[in-house]
């Protein structure tokens, strides 16, 4: 099997029980995810996996994947307040709580009203909410509803146009990857990467002589306008399809990946494909057709991995969501070949 298989680790799946029989279905990678990971879970993890190796011949690797600065807003009343389209809202850094009717909206950012601007777009709750900023005055956005919906209690904020100017790597990120580091992680993967640059950040941490592979993951609708730059100073880039989903039109998100598989590949790098492969297999025994398609497709078009996230994380079905998988990926690449023999 050439596609490799990463299964990221959360409730469902961090037991030993659990990790070996993931190992044994066909993981090659473990994600441990730094947005909800402890020090703690790492290390246990590690510890597992190392002495595995010690005793199989097939090797499991580590990812520690950095949480990034995803911006949000901050407290709502309880069950939301609904934003009706042609409606005008406030944002500001704030840590007081939404309270009632025409307070500012709280956000955790303290720069965004420094880097938007008048014309750029806002997309709330996954891309359910979007509005169109059209006035930034004394630290506070103004912005008109252009889709309405609900909105809760700190809920993502994407600006797919908008360039952050402290992007690239927080405290926490910057304190997580030195204890990648010191912990000898194979590979750590850098959230919401804009520019080149956030990747050189991180290579400098790293030095010279470091074996850690650094993942670039492409979920900013701006990193694609630097992405030549962006590929070539990483070792890998993941098609990270939640956030860059948003932030670019959804469809021209299966465009988008096909490109950056190929392009990717024109650099003579390995590319990852990611997020919702088999989100149906959170809570159901089988995946839809439509998700098999997906990932058949996905080994048509040359991804070096696929990447599982809440599936193994906290779905229901960790280990058959990886059996189904390598048994697409197996067939697949069977026909590709022209080969009988599946491993």
């Amino acid at each position: 099997m050439l596609t490799k298989i990463i299964a990221t680790i959360g409730p469902n799946s961090e037991s030993p029980e659990k990790l070996l029989a993931l190992f044994k279905a066909g993981v090659n990678i473990i994600r441990i995810n730094f947005s909800h990971a402890s020090y703690e879970q790492f290390i246990r993890i590690k510890k597992f996996i190392d002495q595995y190796n010690k005793d199989s011949e097939d090797k499991v690797r580590i990812m520690l994947d950095l949480q990034g600065p995803r911006i949000r807003v901050g407290i709502m009343p309880e069950g939301g307040i609904l934003m009706h389209t042609d409606e005008l809202y406030n944002f500001t850094y704030s840590r007081k709580p939404y309270v009632k009717e025409g307070d500012v909206i709280p956000i955790d950012n303290l720069d965004l009203c420094l880097d938007i601007k008048k014309g750029e777009v806002l997309f709330l709750c996954n891309g359910a909410i979007e509005l169109k900023v059209e006035a930034v005055k004394n630290k506070i956005i103004s912005a008109r509803v252009i889709n309405g919906g609900v909105l809760n209690s700190r809920k993502a904020i994407n600006v797919p146009d908008t360039n952050i100017k402290k992007g690239g790597m927080t405290a926490k990120d910057l304190k997580d990857a030195a204890f990648g580091i010191k912990h000898e992680t194979d590979f750590i993967a850098l959230s919401f990467v804009q520019t080149a640059s956030d990747v050189l950040r991180l290579r400098k941490m790293l030095g010279k002589k470091s074996k850690i592979k650094i993942v670039s993951k492409i979920e900013r609708g701006i990193a694609l306008r630097n992405i030549d730059k962006i590929i070539s100073v990483s070792d890998v880039i993941m098609v990270a399809r939640g956030d860059l989903g948003i932030e670019t039109p959804i469809e021209e998100l299966p465009i988008i990946q096909k490109n950056l598989v190929r392009h990717t590949h024109w650099h003579d790098k390995p590319v990852i494909i990611a997020t919702q492969v088999m989100t149906s297999m959170i809570k159901n025994s089988h995946p839809t057709r439509a998700e098999i398609s997906d990932i058949a497709n996905a080994v048509f078009d040359g991804a070096d991995m696929i990447m599982l996230s809440d599936e193994t994380a906290v779905g229901d079905y960790p280990v058959e969501a990886v059996k189904v998988l390598k048994k697409v990926i197996n067939r697949t690449e069977a026909n590709i070949y022209k080969t009988n023999i599946i491993n």
